[in-house]
């Protein structure tokens, strides 16, 4: 059981690393397109470093965007898990 736990956890972890990632790269994709709308967005000024400000608020909102469905998920799978198990069913051990 600790070791199911411990994957679990490393599952959040890594998709919050990824999702992160994934938002650094669409605020700098969105920096490049359109920097008035991310300027507008966020009330930057103008001696700020537009691509580099995006990318931190991309990562920040991933990270949270991904913890978030990360942690849906599990609790999700939890659910269905906790049902199984009222209903007597068999559960997959997992290994």
């Amino acid at each position: 059981m600790p070791m199911k736990f411990l994957r679990h956890f490393l599952y959040v972890v890594l998709a919050a690393l990824g999702s992160s990632v994934l938002g650094a790269l669409f605020g700098v994709g969105i920096a490049f397109i359109s920097p008035d709308f991310v300027r507008g967005l966020f009330g930057t000024s103008e001696s700020t470093d537009l691509i580099r400000y995006a990318a931190a608020v991309g990562m920040i909102w991933g990270l949270f965007l991904g913890t978030g469905v990360m942690g849906f998920t599990l609790a999700l799978s939890t659910l269905v898990l906790s049902v199984r198990i009222l209903r007597g069913q068999p559960v997959d051990s997992g290994k």
